[in-house]
């Protein structure tokens, strides 16, 4: 058994954290911090310090999650929201409606809401709507209340509602007061959800989130939060997490392209022609970055022409040096990755797996052109790399680049068609894994397609 297994152990058990792969490099530091803190080095002793003592295994928690979040990430489910369902759902109910971000960090995702629903509602919103933010993380709970931020929490936020509701503090930026006092957040932890003292919500947010637990976990997770909804309450996963959250727990919906979990009012999950178009045997695992060793290249032998010159780096070099800027990518740090990238590119620029984290980096600096120059080029490379052909549709479906007649659906085709005929396929990728489950790119591409298809055939 590991040293690490009772720790493992304990915070799968109180909290449902899954901690392998990278997450397990965080609990190794952790560990470490503990013994140097406590000065104990004796594992079941330590297990015993954090059994009885919440204020040391909330620090200790606060140290294993990324805790990677930022404003208005995946806005179209913000504006459905403001615009669409609760304006709906007012209508319908009547205020106030209660919404919920479960597990939400420093609290950009609660104040993204409450910024979306000031934009529509003005200071009415406040008496129209109840939002609340939790986290298990005490640390973070406190930054969320404090509501202070830095440049990359706004990355995706436009300058106009950042100017409109943040002002300088230092280097820093705080919300505006009207917004964080409206916000309230509390301790949250999704296996013990305390269902008599929160709740019910109209809302739930539970984006972004579900990497961090097995399958099993996340099954127990999304009972606990059902007994939370209202009736006729929506469950909202982050964009690539919709498959893996679609447990038959809660029906899976759809709604001008955007996702959402509803409690079921027939006796089985979706009905068949509601079913997605493509499912694996088993559901994909959530969207993580790769967490495979460097793959070593087939041995052929090189042409003369071909031989790497003597001032490259070895491929198991290269390969390693790709996986730290995989992980800087993961770790939002845009400008170190972008920096090692591009000495990648200089080596081998022709490289799919560099092309595409160059594109994906891009993407997130909000150098859409570039990006588009990239997975460009990564097709060019490798017809088959799905993942390109994915994420080059997506910055013309979110407006990120003007859209050519026609650019978007062959992306969204594309990437059907290479599905189609391998349903796991690497998409050309040799060194990492595609940023996204190729279950989760299918189904996404084939709703994205037929909802563009049905938009052109109106009239």
């Amino acid at each position: 058994m590991s040293s690490l297994t009772p720790f493992k152990d304990l915070v799968h058990r109180r909290c449902g954290l899954h901690l392998e792969g990278l997450a397990e490099a965080r609990l190794v530091k952790a560990v470490e911090a503990l013994r140097t803190d406590t000065d104990i080095n004796d594992t079941s002793m330590l297990i015993a310090q954090l059994e009885q003592n919440e204020a040391m295994f909330d620090r200790f928690v606060s140290q294993l999650t990324v805790n990677e979040t930022y404003f208005y990430r995946e806005p179209e489910a913000l504006h459905w929201l403001a615009d669409t369902y609760l304006p709906r759902r007012l209508a319908e109910k009547g205020k106030p409606l209660a919404i919920f971000s479960a597990g939400c960090s420093s609290g950009e995702e609660p104040y993204s809401v409450a910024i979306a629903l000031f934009e529509r509602y003005g200071e009415r919103a406040k008496q129209l709507f109840h939002i609340t933010g939790g986290d298990v993380d005490q640390q973070v709970l406190s930054k969320a209340q404090k509501g202070i931020y830095s440049g990359m929490s706004f990355r995706a936020l436009s300058p106009a509602l950042k100017h409109r509701y943040f002002h300088p503090e230092g280097r820093r930026f705080k919300i505006d007061d009207a917004l964080r006092h409206w916000v309230t957040f509390c301790s949250f932890n999704v296996l013990q959800p305390n269902a008599d003292k929160l709740g019910p919500f109209d809302v739930i947010l539970f984006r972004n989130v579900s990497i961090y637990f097995d399958e099993s976990t996340r099954r127990d997770i999304q009972r606990h939060l059902k007994q939370l909804l209202e009736p006729h309450g929506v469950l909202m996963c982050g964009v690539t997490e919709t498959l893996g959250n679609d447990l038959g727990i809660l029906e899976l919906n759809q709604a001008q392209g955007v996702f959402f979990f509803q409690e079921s009012t027939l006796p089985h999950a979706l009905p068949a022609n509601d079913e997605p178009p493509y499912r694996d045997d088993v559901l994909p695992a959530p969207p993580v970055l790769s967490e495979m060793p460097p793959q070593p290249l087939e041995n052929e032998p090189e042409k003369e022409s071909e031989k790497e010159p003597e001032h490259k780096q070895p491929m198991t070099s290269f390969n390693a040096a790709l996986q730290q800027a995989h992980h800087l990518l993961n770790q939002n740090a845009f400008s170190e990755a972008a920096a090692l990238l591009s000495d990648l590119l200089v080596q081998q620029p022709w490289s799919v797996d560099t092309l595409l984290l160059a594109g994906l980096v891009a993407r997130w600096q909000q150098n859409f052109a570039d990006a588009y120059d990239y997975f460009k080029r990564a097709i060019y490379v490798a017809p088959e790399c799905w993942p390109a052909h994915f994420f080059q549709a997506e910055l013309f479906r979110l407006g990120e680049l003007s859209d050519a007649p026609g650019q978007r659906e062959r992306g969204y085709a594309a990437v059907i068609r290479l599905l189609d005929a391998s349903k796991q396929a690497d998409g050309g990728l040799s060194v990492i894994a595609p940023p996204i489950p190729p279950g989760d790119a299918y189904f996404l591409a084939t709703c994205h397609l037929s909802a563009q298809t049905t938009t052109q055939g109106v009239g």
